[in-house]
């Protein structure tokens, strides 16, 4: 058989496919995209979890009007000029062909007020394909629109996976994004409705203990040109173990393992390091998750430093502060035989009683979500306190503790201090 050479257009869809494997991919590209922007507000919005729709919006600086076009051609960039350039990257992406990767395999539409211009522009992009272009009034900052991915790439969309799972990966690359930028609002709405709300936080450990809903322990130790950044749960959770370095969510399996070992199985354990660009080599893995460090052997002597800092004799937390935590969720009440109220951590819940009962039946008796949905109990069902106790107390341990299989979410909660502050008292 003849080789023969593939046509450019063929190449680039390949290839699309490649850098864009999924509606978590997508959306991780264009946070990163905003974050580059310097915005202080990103929202994110799914359908479908994300194969119908994806909207990331931001107040970023924004896209000057006559470049537009050019941010979604191949190779397209504004963040590097020489080779040079990528030993020494402080931002997210330098990989041009993102935009242009996802407007290849959807139906797209791109927003975008530059900061010194008065009007913003629109394009709309099918299959790579600019079909129009005109000026819109708008805010500064971008607005990406990503309809219907892969709709040109049957056999390539036949790969995702269900909603349910393409979401929760939409969830994990949101979390990690927003724990790495604590000085940044984020929004997100899954299936229209609002899973996720983080405002501006004062530092890493703030926006995590708001994120996670558990207590940390943060511990640090600085040896130029490294430092590390440990954030350590004090109660048992699910034992997850992440990584980040110079602000961006990475995989290091050997990393990940020895945390492990040192922080124990039942530990939430954060580590965010920070280190020279040239000691990254952020190649090995072509989406930039996957790392090798140079000097690991040493970063691993500097990790088993800071933890044993951790046994350290601690002046005792103050029983006011310590009992504002509670290991699992205290049951308030039941309001009208529909809504579980409990207070946990320093937030007021309001659980729906249904599809907390929907999600204990999809994880733990692994049924399908609409078996799951008959099987739960229904809102006006009454239930007694030990029922509601035991719903409760399983939440903490959910894979997902956001949404029910369908995509609604599980509570709405309030932030106790601002109810405090309502009534003219400190918290």
């Amino acid at each position: 058989m003849r080789i023969e050479l593939l046509p450019e257009e063929v190449k680039s869809y390949i290839a699309s496919g490649e850098v864009i494997e999924n509606p978590a991919e997508c959306v991780k590209e264009l946070v990163e995209n905003s974050l580059d922007a310097m915005a202080t507000r990103v929202e994110v919005e799914i359908l479908k979890g994300g194969k119908r729709f994806i909207g990331v919006r931001d107040n970023g600086l924004g896209i000057p009007a006559e470049d537009l076009p050019k941010a979604i051609l191949s190779g397209a960039t504004s963040k590097i000029r020489t080779l040079e350039d990528l030993q020494n990257l402080h931002t997210y992406g330098y990989r041009g062909e993102a935009l242009h990767a996802i407007s290849l395999v959807s139906r797209t539409v791109i927003r975008s007020r530059f900061y010194q211009e008065e009007t913003g522009k629109e394009i709309r992009v099918e299959g790579g394909r600019v079909l129009s272009q005109r000026t819109v009034g708008m805010q500064v900052g971008t607005q990406v629109e990503v309809y219907d991915l892969f709709y040109n790439l049957p056999v390539r969309k036949a790969f995702l996976k269900k909603e349910e799972t393409e979401r929760k990966q939409v969830y994990k690359v949101f979390k990690a994004l927003a724990l790495v930028n604590p000085s940044v609002s984020f929004r997100l709405m899954a299936e229209e409705r609002e899973v996720i709300r983080l405002n501006p936080a004062r530092d890493l450990k703030e926006r995590a203990e708001d994120l996670f809903e558990v207590r940390l322990e943060h511990l640090t130790l600085e040896e130029k040109p490294f430092r590390v950044d440990l954030l350590l749960s004090s109660q048992k959770t699910s034992g997850e173990v992440l990584l980040f370095v110079n602000r961006r969510p990475v995989q290091n399996r050997k990393l990940v393992e020895y945390l492990r070992k040192l922080t124990g199985k039942w530990s939430l354990c954060l580590c965010y390091l920070q280190m020279p660009p040239y000691l990254v080599d952020l190649n090995v893995h072509p989406k930039k998750t996957e790392v090798r460090l140079l000097k690991e052997g040493l970063i691993k002597e500097l990790l088993s430093l800071v933890l044993k800092s951790r046994h350290a004799p601690k002046v005792p937390f103050l029983s006011q502060e310590t009992a504002r935590y509670q290991v699992e969720p205290q049951l308030i009440g039941i309001l009208d035989n529909t809504l579980l109220v409990a207070k946990h951590g320093d937030y007021l819940y309001f659980f729906d009683q249904h599809l907390l009962s929907e999600r204990y039946n999809y994880e733990r008796l692994k049924t399908q979500a609409d078996r799951a949905c008959h099987m739960s109990v229904r809102a006006g069902d009454k239930l007694d306190e030990k029922t509601a106790r035991e719903l409760l107390r399983s939440w903490l341990e959910f894979e997902n503790r956001e949404v029910c299989p369908h995509g609604r979410p599980l509570y709405y909660r309030i932030y106790l201090g601002d109810l405090y502050k309502k009534l003219g008292r400190e918290y």
